[in-house]
């Protein structure tokens, strides 16, 4: 069996465990239990726990990096679409994304150590920076065939703060959706969970995107 372990199935072994019991509470033992190994097989891919951490954050900053807040044909889009239906489709695609596996567990994951590591800090920091630059991206396309009216100047201010509430939303949202999972059974080998959709939830985005439209 160890030789069918790989480093990625330990990382996600360990975000699994780290989603139910905290980081500083999941120890080599839980990992090893998780995938049927004894805890010495563990070093045969990494040195230390602490190498594990290190190589999740790097492994969770790649995974959210390759994530695009907005879609390729955001120009067509815009051009296609009211301001509002653009902006409730991307936000709403987005945190059903951080609901899934392993999204769910890899945000959990980071959010829980920015206080206590720095890698995780900027991970976060760079994920922002992402969002920034796509939602002003967005912005700008929709400026440019007359969906929203904001001057030039604006738009990196009013994407920063458009961000803020997105963070703020999810944060919350996932804070409550992650008690649910909590008491709920293991749906089956490779998923951790399955939850039924949280219609209210969504729909307090969309108010929120719908009183930013009006703004601007």
């Amino acid at each position: 069996m160890a030789d069918k372990i790989t480093a990625d199935k330990v990382i996600r072994a360990f975000l699994d465990a780290s989603f139910m019991r905290s980081e500083g509470n999941t120890s080599l033992a839980d990992i090893a239990d998780i995938l049927h190994i004894k805890k010495a097989s563990l070093y045969n891919h990494f040195e230390s726990r602490d190498d594990i951490v290190e190589k999740t954050l790097e492994s969770c900053a790649d995974y959210l990096a390759a994530i695009s807040f907005i879609p390729g044909d955001i120009s067509s889009v815009a051009n296609k679409y009211p301001a509002e239906t653009v902006l409730k489709g991307i936000i709403t695609r987005y945190v059903k994304m951080h609901e899934k596996s392993p999204l769910f567990q890899i945000y959990t994951f980071v959010e829980s150590m920015k206080y206590f590591n720095r890698r995780a800090t900027e991970i976060i920091a760079d994920e922002n920076k992402k969002l920034v630059e796509q939602t002003e991206k967005t912005l700008v396309e929709l400026s440019k065939v007359g969906k929203i009216s904001i001057a030039e100047d604006k738009i990196r201010t009013t994407s920063k703060w458009f961000v803020a509430g997105i963070n703020d939303f999810l944060s919350h949202y996932l804070m409550t959706r992650k008690q649910v999972v909590m008491t709920s059974p293991q749906t089956g080998e490779g998923e951790l969970f399955q939850l039924e959709p949280d219609e209210k939830g969504i729909e307090k985005i969309n108010i929120l995107v719908e009183e930013f439209c009006r703004m601007i």
